[in-house]
């Protein structure tokens, strides 16, 4: 991450985020947020994560939202949505992003045709996930973020890559990330496992969730330029 991007403010900001005493998450309720100063702005951002059975969305979703992770794949039944609150430092204007995550199970969205077009209205960014232990989902994947995208939507995309630390079952190469990447244009973040210390899950998913704010508002300098 350049110096001219933004930058996370863990010294400062990261104990707002914490529960009093502890190393764990605060969960904010609908009408809360983190305790900072009346003059911070507050942006919001819907992101839709998209993917078929098994690829790591409600993983990704827990694990971006600090919620408890799931040992073992259970299909998610309708839409289950989730915010994370995240101080960032953009120059030196602090700004709070406030993170939208929606997640619906594929089933669910083949069975009940208004979920995907409740999940896709508004979105801001689409996260598209898939297995790095899937090698038909990964080569499927510049029809899944086709399909995922569309050009009215004007979202930032971006392809998480689960399990990426499964070295064994691994079926992807980062070679071929690369390559995607390049080719596509659509950034790809590795992901896999958790902090085994409670104290270091919030530097353990800092990164994530820095480059998602950053692609966010880059996305939105882009879209006032156009205009």
């Amino acid at each position: 991450m350049g110096s001219d991007g933004p930058v996370w403010e863990s010294k400062t900001y990261q104990k707002k985020l914490l529960i009093p005493g502890t190393n764990k998450r605060k969960f904010f309720g609908v009408l809360e947020k983190p305790n900072l100063p009346p003059s911070v702005p507050n942006v919001t951002y819907k992101i839709f994560l998209c993917g078929k059975t098994a690829s790591g969305k409600t993983w990704t979703m827990n694990c971006l939202s600090g919620q408890e992770v799931p040992s073992q794949h259970v299909e998610t039944i309708g839409v289950q949505c989730s915010h994370v609150f995240w101080p960032m430092k953009i120059g030196s204007r602090l700004i709070l992003f406030r993170l939208e995550l929606w997640d619906a199970g594929e089933a669910s969205t083949r069975q009940y045709s208004h979920i995907l077009p409740a999940c896709r209205e508004g979105v801001d960014a689409v996260l598209v996930c898939c297995s790095a232990s899937d090698r038909e989902g990964w080569l499927d994947m510049p029809r899944a973020v086709a399909e995922a995208t569309q050009p009215a939507d004007r979202a930032a995309v971006a392809v998480i890559l689960t399990r990426w630390d499964q070295f064994s079952k691994r079926e992807v190469t980062e070679a071929e990330v690369e390559a995607f990447e390049k080719s596509r244009g659509v950034p790809v973040v590795r992901l896999g496992g958790t902090a085994s210390d409670p104290a270091q899950e919030m530097p353990h998913i800092a990164p994530t969730l820095n480059f998602l704010c950053r692609r966010l508002w880059q996305r939105d300098q882009e879209l006032l330029s156009i205009k």
